[in-house]
């Protein structure tokens, strides 16, 4: 909560339609895996991933007005997913299964905001 703006209609600012996208996701029952940072005592996690990214952290930097652009929630919204797929790459784990089906669902949330995917790593990058 807090600070709500002012006109009636206006349009949401892309960093609004951020925080919904990011709000729906957290609301998934499989989002549970990345609520938080990793425990730091994850074997070795911290040796594989460089760039660890968790949902609370996205929620708290669009809060603090982190995100220079819609781009930058973006691209950390992927590397949650890319960060669990690289650290649990057998596709009948649960946690890879979750973290491709939330990619699949930020993906579909963020063209239904009216934000195009290209011009993102997602195209074309593996």
């Amino acid at each position: 909560g807090g600070q709500g703006g002012g006109g009636g209609g206006a349009e949401a600012s892309p960093l609004d339609k951020c925080s919904a996208i990011l709000a729906t996701l957290r609301k998934r029952k499989d989002a549970d895996w990345f609520e938080e940072p990793v425990a730091a005592d994850t074997p070795g996690y911290f040796e594989m991933i460089q760039s660890p990214m968790d949902y609370g952290t996205i929620g708290a930097a669009i809060e603090a007005g982190s995100y220079a652009d819609a781009e930058a929630f973006a691209t950390d919204v992927r590397l949650v997913a890319s960060n669990a797929v690289a650290y649990s790459p057998e596709l009948d784990n649960e946690c890879n299964q979750a973290a491709r089906a939330n990619l699949a669902a930020f993906e579909a949330l963020w063209l239904a905001a009216g934000f195009a995917t290209d011009g993102g790593v997602a195209e074309g990058a593996g």
